[in-house]
């Protein structure tokens, strides 16, 4: 009896390998031939789940994309008012940039040599522009509620929270220093209570 084999199991194997593979060899220099080494199939298997790495770093972005979006969502359904809710953002944001470190190591290296998005099989600006439009409709939530100090514009506020989040990722990749999570965050929720959350 032939063995059955599980398709979403074998393409997220397939998936985790490559990014070992592009983290360890970079992207531009990792080939097909390395990628089925690294997941222990032959290379025509690979191609019978993959057309090329492209295809493999597009399905790895989405599966991340997915995860962080749903789980974003999860951890604000606890929540009730706006504060909570940010400071639920900002504990989950920092925790999965830590667990999918591998997927933040690779996407880096890409985007830092990619011109532009127009030649990438994927966007940033989705998950950007994702996390931007959750942040703007919480910090004008408190603005409303009188939660949030209302002379912040609440675009501006976000697009720095976000650029924030981009430059602890950065900074841990590029100067190999990890700051403790717990620091990170007291230290994050100490500048929002000093500033946004100041209403008074």
């Amino acid at each position: 009896m032939p063995k059955i084999i599980d398709k979403k199991e074998k393409t997220q194997i397939i998936s985790q390998a490559a990014l070992t593979a592009f983290r360890d060899r970079g992207y531009y220099r990792t080939r097909m031939v390395d990628i089925a080494a690294a997941a222990g199939i032959g290379k025509g298997t690979l191609y019978e789940y993959f057309k090329n790495k492209s295809d493999i770093l597009r399905y790895a972005f989405e599966e991340y994309f997915t995860v962080f979006s749903q789980g974003l969502l999860d951890v604000m359904q606890t929540k009730v008012d706006p504060a909570s809710k940010l400071i639920a953002l900002i504990d989950f944001a920092l925790s999965h940039a830590a667990e999918w470190e591998d997927h933040c190591t690779v996407y880096v290296e890409y985007f830092s040599s990619a011109r532009s998005d127009d030649d990438t099989p994927f966007s940033l600006s989705s998950i950007y522009g994702y996390m931007n439009n959750i942040l703007v409709t919480i910090i004008r939530e408190g603005q409303q509620s009188g939660d949030f100090h209302d002379s912040l514009d609440p675009v501006a506020v976000a697009e720095l929270l976000v650029s924030m989040y981009d430059g602890i990722i950065l900074h841990r990749l590029f100067v190999n220093r990890n700051i403790d999570r717990e620091t990170l965050r007291e230290t994050t929720l100490h500048l929002l209570k000093s500033g946004l959350l100041d209403h008074g």
